[in-house]
C-alpha cells in the first residue's frame, strides 16, 4: 500500500501549525475565557486529589503536552488553559533547523506517523517566543542536537540549549531517542549519554533532568540507560514513537522512515509493559518517571499511572480527542477516584507494576 496523498498530509501539518497559531493568539486577548471554555467542553478541571509530584516538580494534574506538539514554545499558555498541566518544548535545538522534506506527517484511525526530522526555529526564537508568555504551567525544554552536529559535539549542543533557556525551564529533557534524525538513538548508548547527561547538568545546576527513551530499545541497553538515571539522578520519559514494522504494516507504511504514535493497541501494549519494567527495576532509587505513547482517553491513562507512571504527557492523542482531551480525561481520573474513594491520583501510581 502506499502512503495517503500528499495533499492529506501537508493539509494535516498546516492544521496543526494553524491550531497551535489560534491558541497562541487566542492567549493574548484578554476576555477569551469564554472561547476557551468552549474548547475545553466546559470549566476548566481543579482539583487537588489530582495534584502530584515528579522530581520535585508539583503538577496541577498528571497531565502534560509531550515535546513534538508545541516546539517552538508559543502555544504554552492556551494549551495550559485548555487544561494541561503545562507543556514540553520542542526539540529545541542550538541553530535553526528545516527537519525533513514534506510530506513528513500522515494520520490514519487515531495513529500518526512523523519524520519530521527536528524541524526547529534554534534556540534564539524560541527564547523570543517564551518570554513573550505569562509561562502558564509547568514547561520542560526539550533537548536536541542539530543533523549536522556532529555525535562527538553532542554534549556541547545539548548543554548550550538548557544554559541558553535555564530562566524559562522547570525540567529538562534529553532526547535522543527519535528516529527521523539517522545514527541519533546510537547516543542513547551509556558513554555518549553518560557524557550528554554530565555536560547538561553542569549547566542546569538543580533543575531536574530526565532522559527520553523508546520502547524499541533492547532491554540491555534500557538496563543501561536505567543505571545512568541513577547514577545521575536523573528521571526517565518512556516512549519515543515505534518504529517497529509490524505495527507500521496495519496502515499501510511497512517500510517507511518515521516512527508511529497514536491510538495503537500494539504501541500502547508495549508501552505499558515498557513502564511496568522501568518501575520494576528503578523502585526504591528515586528515578522520576513520566509517560508518553498512546494516551489519549481515561482509561489509557489510568493503565499507564497504574504502571508506575507519575506524570503524563499527550501528543498525537490532542488530534483526535481535540481541545477536550485534558478536561475529559481529568474528569474521568476524579470519577475513578470518586468510585475507589481514594484521596489523590498518586494512589494509583505503580500499583499494577
Amino acid at each position: 500500500m502506499e502512503l495517503r496523498p500528499a495533499i492529506e498530509t501537508l493539509e494535516g501539518e498546516f492544521l496543526k501549525t494553524a491550531a497551535e497559531f489560534a491558541l497562541h493568539s487566542l492567549a493574548q486577548v484578554q476576555f477569551s475565557e469564554p472561547v476557551f471554555e468552549l474548547v475545553r467542553g466546559g470549566e476548566r478541571v481543579e482539583d487537588s486529589r489530582l495534584h502530584t509530584t515528579v522530581a520535585g516538580l508539583n503538577f496541577e494534574n498528571p497531565l502534560m503536552v509531550g515535546a513534538g506538539w508545541d516546539k517552538k514554545g508559543w502555544a504554552i499558555d492556551g494549551l495550559y488553559r485548555l487544561g494541561f498541566a503545562g507543556t514540553e518544548v520542542g526539540s529545541v535545538l542550538v541553530h535553526p533547523q528545516k527537519g525533513n522534506p514534506r510530506p513528513r506527517l500522515w494520520y490514519s484511525h487515531g495513529a500518526g506517523l512523523n519524520r519530521l526530522g527536528f524541524n526547529s526555529k534554534g534556540m534564539d526564537a524560541v527564547e523570543g517566543y517564551l518570554a513573550a508568555q505569562d509561562r502558564l504551567g509547568l514547561i520542560g525544554i526539550s533537548l536536541g542536537k542539530n543533523k549536522r552536529t556532529p555525535d562527538n559535539q553532542a554534549p556541547w549542543a545539548h548543554a548550550e540549549v538548557a544554559k541558553h533557556l535555564i530562566k524559562f525551564a522547570d525540567y529538562f529533557v534529553i532526547n535522543v531517542a527519535s528516529p527521523n534524525t539517522p545514527g541519533l538513538r546510537n547516543l542513547l548508548k551509556k558513554e555518549p549519554l553518560t557524557a550528554i547527561v554530565q555536560a547538561v547538568k553542569e549547566e542546569i545546576a538543580d533543575t531536574p533532568l530526565f532522559i527520553k527513551t523508546t520502547v524499541d530499545l533492547a532491554l540491555e541497553d534500557l538496563d543501561a540507560v536505567l543505571q545512568i538515571c541513577v547514577d545521575e539522578n536523573t528521571g526517565i520519559i518512556d516512549t519515543n514513537t515505534t518504529i517497529e514494522d509490524e505495527i507500521k504494516s496495519m496502515y499501510g507504511w511497512y517500510g517507511e522512515m518515521g516512527g508511529v504514535s497514536g491510538d495503537v493497541f500494539d504501541y500502547r501494549v508495549k508501552a505499558t509493559e515498557r513502564m511496568k519494567y522501568i518501575t520494576r527495576v528503578t523502585r526504591g532509587t528515586g528515578v522520576s518517571r513520566i509517560g508518553v505513547g498512546a494516551i489519549n482517553d481515561t482509561e489509557t491513562a489510568l493503565e499507564r499511572i497504574q504502571a508506575g507512571a507519575e506524570a503524563l504527557q499527550v501528543v498525537t492523542g490532542i488530534r483526535q480527542r481535540k481541545g477536550k482531551i485534558a478536561r475529559a480525561i481529568n474528569l474521568g481520573l476524579l470519577e475513578k477516584i470518586d468510585k475507589d474513594g481514594v484521596r489523590n491520583i498518586e494512589e494509583y501510581v505503580g500499583v499494577a507494576a
